[in-house]
């Protein structure tokens, strides 16, 4: 009988995994990454304010941004995609400049006509900005409620609301109403704005605001009424 015997999987020494390290993307490809996509959405922009986003192509995109079509798919995937990333930056933009805008001291007619002036102001000053809502209005509607900054901006306005307009007790859903109509009317003060490009800024941004600080006090009117009728 043989003496020799096989060793057993656990006498047996095993060397550690040697651990990959982990894959790092160069300066030079993220920096030739962030030069395409400025590429691709300074092209998109372009296309977007002059011919609308349904009748914009991928190609229309490419051809203006001279960089390739595979960089396109690689980054966005659809023309959609690239619209969406833009209407966030432009949101992201209208959000600070409202928050800027504020006084503390401010009453609702004035805090809302420095919001409108103050974004009036700034989508104007944007080359191809009132176009590009025009062009687009449907999709940035469907699109509007749905974005976090939209969101924010709601948050604030509702805080806002609260602190100028107390009323005795609002359920959440009717003061998410009354923030968003308030949202919806900044919007079509702009696509206002874009149809008639030479009315007055400040004319436009203190009727804005005055009709939307009426449309508050009728809506707390309205809800006190209610209050005391029960």
């Amino acid at each position: 009988m043989s003496t020799n015997q096989q060793p057993s999987t656990q006498d047996v020494p095993v060397e550690a995994p040697v651990k990959r390290k982990a894959y790092r993307t160069s300066k030079k490809r993220e920096m030739t990454r962030t030069f395409k996509e400025e590429a691709f959405e300074r092209a998109a922009w372009s296309v977007f304010s002059t011919i609308g986003l349904d009748a914009a192509t991928v190609r229309d995109i490419v051809s203006l941004s001279n960089v390739s079509p595979g960089s396109f798919y690689n980054y966005y995937k659809t023309k959609e995609k690239i619209f969406d990333i833009l209407l966030i930056k432009v949101a992201d933009r209208v959000k600070n400049i409202v928050q800027q805008s504020r006084c503390p001291t401010d009453t609702l007619e004035m805090m809302l006509t420095r919001s409108h002036e103050a974004v009036l102001r700034e989508l104007i000053s944007i080359n191809g900005a009132p176009r590009f809502f025009e062009l687009n209005q449907h999709h940035i509607r469907a699109r509007l409620f749905t974005m976090k900054e939209t969101r924010d901006m709601l948050e604030d306005l509702k805080q806002n609301i609260l602190r100028l307009m107390p009323v005795k007790s609002i359920s959440p859903d009717r003061l998410s109403f009354i923030a968003a109509t308030l949202l919806t009317m900044g919007l079509e003060s702009l696509l206002y704005m874009a149809r008639n490009p030479l009315l007055d800024i400040d004319e436009t941004a203190r009727l804005s605001g005055c009709m939307a600080a009426g449309n508050v006090r009728g809506a707390t009117a309205f809800l006190s009424g209610m209050q005391s009728g029960d």
